[in-house]
């Protein structure tokens, strides 16, 4: 009798599976936390320094991927010779995604540079999605900004993204290259060291280095 009752009164317990919402949360979260850490290789020697570089570079750009999905807005990458950065698109022009400092300029390392890439990749399908649309509203945008403000000075012109993070989760397929400048490599061999980021896409992306088969 004594088990019979017991077994009345044990609680059942129901297992209950994680949402798609919860998922990207913590995907959101994960990324958050691996990109504010700094990213430490062992040893002094200037592949290290690359390899650093690239795979803050991915871990960055995943985690602004799964952001737009989760947030449902439209980012873009915009590079520079010595540093990168994200951007949001509210509808009418691209700026910085507001209290989101881990999405804004990231300079590179003293002596590293990096060189974009987006005709040269084994692409055979045709584009998820056209960047034109984004161009061209932009080219609006920025006509009519230079007619209202002819005088404005350098700093207040608006930047363009080169790689689309749509919130579908869709990216524009792109190639990353982290190498040493020519000043740098004047001082050591450092001609044949890169690591190459690659998008296809949708992420993750792919790494390759210290030595690139073209």
């Amino acid at each position: 009798m004594k088990n019979r009752y017991s077994s009345l009164l044990t609680p059942t317990i129901k297992i209950k599976g994680f949402t798609l919402l919860e998922v990207l949360v913590v995907i959101a979260l994960i990324g958050l936390i691996i990109s504010s850490v700094q990213f430490n290789f062992s040893g002094k020697r200037p592949e290290d320094t690359l390899k650093t570089v690239s795979y803050k570079f991915s871990t960055i750009f995943e985690s602004a991927a799964n952001y737009g999905l989760l947030n449902n807005i439209e980012l873009g990458l915009y590079i520079d010779k010595n540093s990168y950065r994200f951007l949001g698109y509210n509808g009418t022009k691209w700026s910085e995604v507001a209290q989101q400092d881990w999405l804004t300029a990231q300079k590179l390392p003293k002596g590293v540079t990096l060189t974009l890439t987006l005709d040269d990749l084994p692409i055979e399908e045709p584009l998820l999605f056209d960047s034109s649309v984004f161009t061209k509203q932009n080219e609006e945008f920025l006509s009519y900004e230079s007619a209202e403000q002819e005088n404005d000075s350098e700093e207040k012109k608006q930047l363009l993204p080169q790689v689309y993070i749509l919130s579908g989760g869709d990216i524009t397929p792109f190639s990353l290259t982290f190498h040493f400048t020519e000043d740098a490599s004047l001082y050591d061999d450092l001609s044949e060291l890169a690591y190459r980021v690659t998008g296809l896409y949708s992420i993750p992306l792919t790494v390759e280095g210290p030595v690139l088969n073209d």
